[in-house]
């Protein structure tokens, strides 16, 4: 995993960063490795089963289309759109189902694939809803985990990068649903946000 990271600009021009980004944290050969590393942990770990791949939209979509071409077990795919709590009081309203599963989970084995684990508080209740729907086994598979923002006992089974608490974007990570397309992860510059600071950068996997 990649802690501590500093500015990883590395094989990257100046040209081709956007300009609202203070700094390169994850370049997009280091997110190519990662996701290559996750995808041998997943045809090791499930090595003559049949997981039902979870991709927790929409942030997950970079993620899990070069992550797919990787696994080399069999396996099913499906999709939950879940939305994230907003606000940091629990009187905010709790996330709810946008998007359902068309697979049946119960007795299955399964493998959510996130974007981002910041709180915890949204994928727990993932975890909580696939449990009551008999699933016999759920795992986490994380590309960016923010250990430090954590608010649940939650702990990914894979987690591709560790990063510090700071508003990044790119490969899938939006402000605002924008930013998603960026080939590599960055922090966002405090400015572009500045009036936004209760946007936590919290979208999709918090």
């Amino acid at each position: 995993m990649i802690k501590n990271q500093k500015t990883r600009n590395d094989g990257i021009k100046m040209k081709d960063i956007d300009p609202r980004i203070k700094e390169v944290l994850i370049t997009e050969e280091q997110i190519d490795q990662k996701i290559t590393e996750a995808a041998n942990w997943i045809n090791k770990e499930y090595e003559g089963k049949e997981p039902i791949i979870i991709g927790i939209l929409k942030g997950c979509i970079p993620f899990i289309g070069k992550l797919l071409p990787k696994i080399k077990i069999d396996m099913k795919l499906d999709f939950l759109a879940i939305s994230s709590f907003k606000g940091a009081t629990s009187a905010q309203t709790e996330p709810e189902i946008i998007t359902d599963l068309k697979f049946e989970v119960k007795d299955r084995d399964l493998i959510l694939v996130e974007d981002i684990v910041d709180t915890g508080r949204t994928i727990k209740k993932v975890y909580d809803l696939l449990k009551i729907r008999g699933a016999r086994s759920i795992k986490l598979v994380t590309l960016v985990d923010k250990k430090d923002g954590r608010l649940v006992d939650l702990q990914a089974d894979f987690v591709c990068c560790d990063i510090p608490l700071v508003f990044i974007v790119g490969f899938g990570l939006d402000y605002k649903e924008i930013m998603r397309n960026l080939p590599y992860i960055g922090v966002l510059k405090e400015e572009v946000y500045q009036n936004d600071l209760n946007n936590k950068n919290e979208g999709d996997g918090e």
